[in-house]
């Protein structure tokens, strides 16, 4: 009989966390797991939610706005009630929640991805009290799994807490292995020239993305008439973002895309990748482009030096070094033979190392492990 096993998120609005959450759904071994979503909040009508509904997996909302409430707690309660997980692996704000319900109910296995450096992972005063609770006074004995070195290293500054789990974040590279008229039909599709040269951001316009930093770089290159900067997502600073492109003059240049569904065409219809964040856990962003074999220009932060080898997948550059990310950036423009060479080693690195079926096996060879010392 295989053991109930919950994934809890915050939502499945489409990042990096969630995709997490998604290839782990999809790759379960359903032989010896029965994974069940559960989302904090609302619907969203993403894609991802479409995605798990069409796994097969039970998705349930608990309906959270700004604050919990009652209600939602009795909700998820009930849940721990109804289906009695033998695992419960929860995510970002998961653990907040969730945290009184395993102590509650004796839940055998208790995980929790710190999906960014443990600083930044904490985020209000409750999940603080919370993460602090689990993880320097082991209360509740939930393990905390680390997705980089540099992860690993701050929960035990943080919180004190050696030697965390080390398990990569995976993706699914197939999915990014596109035949080459793909990329053409792509760009002619969305009005780009054949011959133009494409740089890429996917990214949340938060503070940690630094847009700023990237279009001033972007304002400062020297580019062929049709080149163009994609930037895809949404978020709080995005108007803030478009008011610098036009103070620059770069808008004829850029174009904002929001969310999309066809993050592996739009990958392989590019030609470079760039990444200027302020912090970074292990970026899911710079393994998709790696595995659709973009050369990848980024900040040396977090886990992206332990992705990016500066030099022959890509160009790592200083944080918040405007003028360092410029001159990255101008390289790659003038040299599409190195754009190709770094493009072929990142691809050819993406297929060996970050494949979402070696971190869902790494992840149930934990619950194994964890059950197996109980």
């Amino acid at each position: 009989m295989p053991r109930v096993l919950f994934q809890i998120v915050p939502t499945l609005r489409p990042a990096g966390a969630e995709r997490v959450v998604l290839h782990l759904l999809q790759y379960h071994d359903r032989s010896k797991y029965q994974p069940v979503c559960i989302c904090l909040g609302e619907p969203t009508g993403s894609h991802y939610e479409r995605a798990v509904e069409e796994l097969g997996v039970p998705l349930h909302f608990l309906g959270k706005k700004q604050k919990a409430t009652l209600a939602m707690m009795q909700r998820l309660d009930a849940l721990f009630q109804q289906y009695r997980p033998t695992v419960v692996h929860m995510h970002m704000r998961g653990l907040t929640y969730a945290y009184p319900l395993l102590l509650k109910h004796r839940t055998p296995v208790r995980v929790y991805t710190v999906h960014n450096l443990a600083w930044y992972d904490r985020g209000t005063r409750l999940q603080k009290l919370v993460a602090t609770l689990a993880f320097r006074y082991r209360i509740g004995r939930v393990v905390p799994v680390a997705i980089a070195e540099r992860v690993r290293d701050s929960i035990q500054q943080v919180f004190g807490y050696a030697n965390a789990p080390l398990i990569p974040n995976g993706i699914a590279v197939d999915e990014f292995l596109l035949p080459a008229e793909v990329r053409l039909r792509w760009r002619r599709k969305e009005g780009i020239p054949d011959e133009a040269l494409v740089m890429v951001h996917v990214g949340r316009f938060t503070l940690q993305k630094n847009h700023e930093m990237l279009i001033r770089a972007f304002a400062k290159l020297r580019l062929p008439a049709s080149a163009c900067l994609l930037l895809v997502g949404e978020g709080e600073l995005q108007a803030q973002t478009e008011q610098l492109v036009r103070e620059l003059g770069v808008a004829d240049r850029v174009r904002f895309l929001g969310v999309r569904a066809d993050i592996p065409e739009l990958l392989n219809a590019s030609d470079i990748f760039v990444l200027p964040s302020r912090w970074e856990g292990n970026p899911m962003s710079v393994m998709e482009a790696m595995a659709a074999g973009l050369p990848v220009v980024a900040t040396a932060v977090g886990g992206v030096p332990e992705l990016v080898q500066d030099g022959t997948t890509g160009l790592l550059v200083p944080n918040e070094d405007t003028e360092a990310l410029a001159q990255a950036l101008q390289r790659l423009v003038d040299n599409p033979d190195l754009r190709a060479t770094m493009g072929n080693h990142a691809r050819r690195v993406a297929q060996k190392r970050f494949d979402a079926r070696v971190m869902t096996c790494a992840y149930e060879a934990l619950y194994e492990s964890i059950l197996a010392s109980k």
